[in-house]
């Protein structure tokens, strides 16, 4: 079989087994803890016509659908939608931003210090949690709220929309992939940059514009697209925490209060939904990784 379709193969098997896993053992670990709601005073829809007891744990809540008055599909496919809208947001500045870095940095590969500060800054920011990266900027932008005159709100610090509220969880989110692509961007361009081929390119009088976009960016591509894969599986992890931390309400967050409530249908859903895009990320950076050797 073709190399290719076996990896593809591989994608839908993890998660066959992966629901086969949760489906036998997440009932039975939910009988071992009691109901609960991950937000303090937050109360079911259905808890104002009846009070909570011994058969409803949790604030009164049987499942999610009961948590947020809404059905669980209409609420499940907006979530994805929510989480969708982070990952792709994270995408388009790892490719963008994250080729830009690692581009300047392989170009400034002459200047040591210059291109080792450009690296060694992405490998810090590679190391922060994305948790602490939330926290982080959550407390800048309430400082600088705080620290001007007017009532104007500098920018949201929780809450879900596809305007300001979007830019903290964006940024939360897209630093794991922003690095990486920044530093195996830099590595490959770099090796590539000081290939004999490019050594006559630059003989020729060609420009270092023409030389970057004809000559280096199709070895360099292959690069571009692993990183990526490698970096967006690391944003797909830490979905549930940004995403609570932010209260967005995407598939991490259902996820997190799905355990709360002990909704094990609707957390089995939204985890074969996050191993889905972890294990097509993983399939993406493999297939792309043979063709990333460089071949003189």
């Amino acid at each position: 079989m073709n190399p290719v379709a076996l990896r593809l193969l591989r994608v839908p098997l993890a998660l066959g087994v992966v629901w086969a896993v949760l489906a036998a053992t997440i009932p039975l670990l939910m009988t071992m803890y009691s109901a609960y709601v991950m937000r303090p005073g937050f109360a079911c829809a259905q808890s104002v016509f009846r009070s909570a007891g011994p058969e409803q744990p949790g604030g009164g809540c049987r499942s999610l659908a009961d948590l947020y008055g809404v059905p669980f599909p209409e609420l499940f496919i907006d979530a994805a939608f929510r989480s969708l809208a982070l990952l792709v947001g994270a995408a388009v500045l790892a490719l963008v931003l994250g080729t830009l870095i690692g581009t300047a940095a392989a170009l400034a590969r002459g200047r040591a210090l210059l291109s080792a500060t450009i690296l060694g800054v992405t490998t810090l920011a590679a190391a922060v949690p994305a948790f602490f990266v939330a926290y982080f900027l959550q407390i800048v932008v309430m400082m600088l709220g705080a620290s001007t005159t007017t009532r104007a709100q500098f920018l949201p610090v929780y809450g879900f929309g596809y305007d300001g509220h979007l830019v903290l969880p964006l940024l939360s989110i897209s630093l794991p992939a922003i690095t990486y692509t920044a530093q195996l961007t830099a590595t490959r361009m770099s090796e590539v940059l000081d290939a004999d081929f490019i050594t006559a390119a630059r003989a020729r009088g060609l420009r270092t514009r023409w030389i970057l976009r004809v000559h280096v960016l199709p070895h360099v591509r292959p690069v571009i697209l692993e990183s990526l894969g490698i970096g967006l599986r690391v944003s797909v992890a830490s979905l549930p925490i940004i995403e609570y931390l932010f209260l967005w309400r995407g598939i991490g967050q259902l996820a997190l209060e799905a355990v709360g409530v002990h909704d094990a249908i609707a957390l089995v859903a939204c985890v074969l939904v996050i191993a889905a895009l972890f294990t097509s990320l993983s399939a993406l950076a493999d297939l792309s990784r043979p063709r990333a050797l460089y071949r003189g």
